[in-house]
């Protein structure tokens, strides 16, 4: 009033629940976007893309640290044949049982994408070509002994595994990945369902 005394109020109120929904909404759908964009859709490991990326920063991690860390490629045996043999349905599964087992043996600190068709990359941080060893053998065993079962078929597959160790004579994350492929290749020509290290 002219005095300087309040006589009269006004409040105003307004319903923002549907701004704060769509909001809510809008933030889970971002994160879904997010986890969809950095994941393989048939096997729900981290995509190529992701993977790399992730891949990438352990290497700078390492050349700061150089604390131990191992990367374990994994090529799936004569992959052609089950699709040839039974249709890619069936070969979907086999990645998904495969995919299955990799998250069933990996850490939360571990990082496993799906590198190609059938071939998998799983980079275990702090972790040494012997503990990497054991790990790929437990794994490469485990695979050779399961069945597949999809119907009324029933299928049986190997693994062959390739692995480096990062050391100073590793002069980038590129080169990282062409030690463990090396590797991998030379389980394949040595007759498949094997373990592989770099260097030999």
């Amino acid at each position: 009033s002219s005095t300087g005394e309040v006589s009269h109020l006004c409040l105003l109120v307004y319903d923002v629940t549907d701004t704060a929904i769509h909001k809510q909404s809008l933030k889970k759908a971002n994160e879904e976007l997010a986890i969809l964009s950095q994941t393989d859709g048939l096997t729900q490991l981290f995509n190529r893309a992701h993977w790399d990326k992730c891949f990438l920063a352990e290497y700078k991690r390492w050349s700061r640290s150089q604390h131990s860390s191992t990367l374990v490629m994994i090529d799936i045996d004569k992959f052609k044949n089950v699709n040839d043999k039974y249709g890619h349905t069936v070969g979907d599964e086999v990645i998904r049982h495969i995919s299955g087992l990799i998250k069933h043996h990996v850490r939360e600190t571990d990082i496993c994408g799906r590198y190609g068709g059938e071939e998998f990359a799983i980079l275990l941080s702090d972790t040494s070509l012997s503990n990497a060893h054991v790990f790929a053998e437990r794994l490469r065993k485990e695979v050779s002994e399961a069945i597949v079962i999809y119907n009324d078929i029933e299928i049986t597959y190997t693994i062959s595994i390739g692995i480096a160790e990062i050391d100073e004579s590793i002069k980038s994350h590129g080169a990282w990945i062409e030690c463990a492929d090396a590797a991998l290749y030379r389980s394949k020509e040595t007759g498949r369902n094997k373990t592989s290290l770099h260097p030999k």
